[in-house]
């Protein structure tokens, strides 16, 4: 019976002895794992939240890149850029340290965290994006003159004016200026529209976010006048329509390149959402900023360290 009971014990001491040594190592290893720092040729995840540094007027603190989803849909404490995209899902980001996956700043700030350590990292534009490239910065007249008449064909019409009769008696409404336009004529698969302001002279209308004059009507042409104001930002469809200037053939290009350039080529360098920049009272001609939002500027990054694979 002595002995069941001694065996019992050496069983139990043992076993004990098992558990202790295996927290004990359990311990060790994550107490390793806590105080390792990222190094060069670490792999690690990361949450962050990308803001513009203080000084920037209209972005001032604004957040324009963000891991986290509770962030992204938080727009009472965290402001956003006009940059700003949702994603979906949200993750953290994983990268390897010293690889170039990210921009400079940000792969040299992450070194020395620990796990769970929150810091951020001040990148400035030559360890981030770069400076603006002037090619992207498109000065555009305030007076547009767009055409009397627009020929598309019937498929296109039909995209544009879905339910709409094809029938020269009708009047309807201009998908973007929204005045009054006729057909004035089919001829087989192509359809010509009048744009029939007449009426509208020296009425305003607000396509671009700003308020534009209806200064005059014929000689095959609608002369515009612009007012716009700074910070006011243009997707392509209204940069679309900008080119539509049959009186400034160069800037027509320019303006066409970008919509190239992002919608056909997907070039990251250039942004797909213009920002009126400045305007020039005494040239009567306002500047559009094609170059990304995140170009030319400090960024503040609040970066979490979520966890580091070695070897």
């Amino acid at each position: 019976m002595l002995k069941k009971i001694w065996a019992v014990i050496i069983v139990v001491v043992i076993i004990a002895s098992s558990v202790a040594a295996y927290w004990y190592t359990q311990q060790k290893e994550e107490k390793g794992k806590a105080m390792m720092k990222v190094k060069v040729g670490d792999t690690v995840k990361v949450n962050y939240i990308g803001r513009f540094a203080e000084g920037n007027f209209f972005d001032n603190g604004a957040v324009f890149d963000t891991s986290i989803e509770s962030v992204a849909n938080d727009d009472i404490n965290y402001s956003k850029a006009y940059s700003f995209e949702s994603r979906d899902p949200y993750f953290p980001l994983e990268f390897k340290v010293g690889e170039g996956e990210v921009v400079q700043g940000f792969d040299e700030g992450v070194l020395n965290m620990t796990v769970g350590e929150t810091k951020n990292i001040t990148v400035l534009p030559d360890d981030g994006y770069g400076m603006p490239d002037e090619d992207l910065r498109i000065t555009i007249n305030k007076t547009q003159s767009v055409p009397l008449y627009e020929t598309i064909s019937s498929q296109r019409f039909h995209e544009l004016y879905p339910g709409q009769v094809l029938n020269e008696t009708v009047s309807f409404k201009h998908y973007f200026w929204g005045w009054n336009v006729t057909i004035e004529w089919i001829d087989g698969n192509n359809v010509t529209i009048l744009n029939n302001v007449i009426p509208d002279i020296n009425s305003t209308i607000n396509v671009f976010g700003w308020e534009t004059k209806i200064c005059h009507a014929g000689e095959g042409r609608i002369l515009l006048q612009h007012f716009p104001e700074e910070n006011i930002t243009l997707n392509m469809t209204k940069t679309g329509f900008l080119a539509k200037d049959i009186d400034n053939q160069s800037i027509n290009n320019a303006l066409n390149n970008i919509i190239d350039q992002t919608t056909i080529f997907h070039n990251s360098s250039v942004s797909d959402i213009g920002i009126v920049s400045s305007i020039n009272e005494d040239k009567d001609t306002f500047t559009v900023d094609y170059n990304p939002e995140v170009v030319g500027k400090t960024l503040i990054f609040e970066v979490t360290l979520i966890s580091i694979s070695r070897g």
